[in-house]
């Protein structure tokens, strides 16, 4: 099982602006509860080596997952880390999990040259397997500047992620989607893009995309805790449309505040074929990831 979706639950690594709307986020001060997410959050963001990570991979069955770096330093603030030195520890992360953990290599173009060189430095190496994008931090999927992102990827066979649907009510949301999306296929047809949320935010929307594009496009189911039983069945009729598209995420450590994941993926089994369990939970994460049929 693939968990195509996690994030490093490490302060240093993450924006102070992020870390502050994400609190604001999950609850307010006016709801029940909300003084718990404000003692706790900083709990779940000192698993520096991903070992608390790693045991409840073990817990629920996860054989993999993908830490997401996301680069909210321009928009959000800088982390204590300096974006260098942030893929760095997740790289040493990766390298101690014998396996069990790779990443994906965060990018904004407003850093300019350095963003790129970033990137191509640490996608040549064995603990990168993938770049993630975060539009909302002020740019589009098809601005001139992600240009060369994009044909690197494309000739590389390097898989993106990128965040869709709404974000921090700090941040932009995108003018162009899905627009700027089908552009940047159309130019680069050799091109992996997952949709971060793209099955819970906008379910038609992205079944049309993916059945459009089923050669480049995927999304995943992250942020499907937030989900009733009613609109967890309708999403998971929406996979059984584009079977071989759809990938599992967790949003961990997100998923946390929010229940028991093995009850919920255990509930989404129940509503699954085995060959639709096989395609979510494993065998489309592998073809995303490598471009080939697993």
């Amino acid at each position: 099982m693939i968990d195509i979706h996690v994030h490093l639950a490490d302060a240093r690594c993450l924006s102070p602006g992020f870390i502050a709307g994400i609190a604001e986020s999950i609850l307010d001060d006016g709801q029940a509860g909300g003084s718990r997410v404000k003692r706790v959050l900083p709990l779940y963001l000192q698993d520096r080596d991903g070992g608390r990570l790693l045991s409840q991979m073990a817990a629920h069955g996860i054989t993999k997952s993908i830490l997401l770096i996301a680069d909210f330093g321009a928009a959000l603030g800088e982390p204590a880390l300096t974006i260098e030195e942030v893929h760095e520890h997740h790289a040493s992360v990766v390298r101690a999990s014998d396996g069990r953990l790779a990443f994906f290599a965060g990018f904004d173009p407003s850093r300019g040259p350095s963003a790129l060189e970033l990137v191509r430095y640490w996608t040549a190496r064995p603990e990168c397997e993938g770049v993630k994008l975060y539009p909302p931090c002020g740019f589009e999927l098809d601005d001139e500047r992600l240009l060369p992102l994009w044909q690197h990827c494309n000739d590389n066979g390097i898989p993106v992620l990128t965040h869709s649907g709404p974000s921090l009510p700090r941040l932009a949301r995108a003018r162009r989607y899905p627009h700027s999306l089908e552009t940047v296929v159309r130019r680069f047809p050799d091109i992996r893009i997952a949709l971060a949320h793209g099955m819970v935010w906008d379910l038609e929307g992205t079944v049309r995309l993916l059945q459009q594009y089923p050669g480049n496009l995927y999304a995943d189911i992250s942020s499907f805790h937030q989900l009733s039983e009613d609109e967890l069945e309708l999403m998971l009729e929406g996979c059984a449309k584009v079977p071989g598209q759809v990938l599992f995420g967790s949003d961990a450590p997100l998923f946390d505040f929010s229940g028991n994941l093995r009850e919920a993926i255990d509930r989404m089994r129940r509503h699954l074929s085995p060959a639709l369990q096989a395609g979510l939970f494993d065998l489309n994460a592998r073809r995303f990831l490598s471009g080939a049929d697993a």
